[in-house]
């Protein structure tokens, strides 16, 4: 089939989900642009099955089913039902993470670069996760704040992040701020406490679900709490000037070290470099990792 050709006929795209949305959200992100390139392009969500389930279902004996004709995967859960179904709809699969099993299991695996793996043929590596963002026609002056809360990457400090998002609110923009579901009641408490003009603290678990996809692309700054990463790069993707709250990072991380490279490459500011009169700049160049993803997946003529 011609490139033609292959515009002009339906395809599908199946996406296996493990149910978390994290990981449906780097597929969808790919799926996304994949859409962009070929605007004819189904996409169907498909739940993974049980490992037990899974491990039969790749055993059985399969004729060609033809519904589907490229797998997309995120999560380890996922890992034995993309082979499963690889082997029922005979389509190449792809994997956006360091996966669980031998890579050679899989046609494609696409790891954040903080994975540590280096880039193959069958293995490409991303700029952060993959991501559903995509920039805006027109921005708002306004800005977010984004705060996450304790994890294994850096040492959470309440105090420390209410001084931060004091001094940031000093009446240069209009400020949203929404925590997240790790974030501690306390930190949400003593930041609805602040009572600063320009500043509008939401509770995360009232906003619609779509509220940070449909506010991101819309701002011209954001700062996030640097145990957020897949936050930061959806700022990134979104077309956003980040900045990114200092907190200790916990030794060997490699979130920690991920967000250092976007310091070092000046992609993102440090609250450091705030307070020395540095604010954070709008990409020069378009984030758009899924989109450079999805080029390469076409060159290959995969769809």
């Amino acid at each position: 089939m011609d490139t033609v050709e292959r515009a002009q006929a339906q395809q599908t795209i199946g996406i296996l989900s493990d149910g978390k949305p994290g990981h449906l959200n780097q597929s969808l992100g790919l799926a996304d642009a994949l859409q962009r390139l070929r605007p004819n392009l189904r996409v169907q969500e498909i739940p993974a099955m049980p490992r037990s389930q899974a491990l039969v279902e790749f055993l059985r004996p399969r004729k060609r089913q033809p519904d589907v004709d490229l797998l997309i995967a995120a999560g380890h859960a996922t890992h034995l039902s993309l082979l499963a179904l690889r082997r029922a709809y005979f389509c190449p699969v792809i994997v956006l993470m360091r996966p669980s099993l031998p890579g050679v299991f899989f046609d494609l695996r696409i790891e954040p670069r903080h994975d540590g793996g280096r880039e193959t043929a069958r293995c490409w590596i991303s700029e952060g996760p993959l991501n559903r963002m995509h920039p805006s026609g027109s921005r708002r002056e306004g800005g977010l704040i984004l705060v996450g809360g304790p994890s294994p990457h850096y040492k959470w400090d309440d105090a420390a992040v209410v001084r931060q998002v004091k001094a940031l609110c000093g009446g240069r923009r209009q400020w949203q701020l929404s925590g997240s579901r790790r974030t501690p009641a306390s930190l949400m408490t003593a930041l609805s406490n602040l009572d600063l003009p320009g500043l509008t603290v939401h509770d995360s678990n009232s906003l619609p679900s779509a509220w940070l996809a449909n506010e991101l692309p819309k701002v011209e700054e954001c700062w996030v709490s640097p145990d957020s990463a897949s936050m930061v790069y959806e700022a990134l993707t979104a077309g956003c000037a980040v900045g990114v709250l200092d907190l200790p990072a916990a030794q060997g991380s490699r979130v920690a070290r991920s967000i250092d490279g976007l310091l070092e490459q000046q992609r993102v500011t440090s609250f450091g470099a705030f307070t020395e009169g540095a604010l954070p700049m709008t990409p020069k160049e378009p984030f758009a990792e899924a989109d450079r993803c999805a080029r390469r997946i076409l060159e290959r003529g995969w769809l």
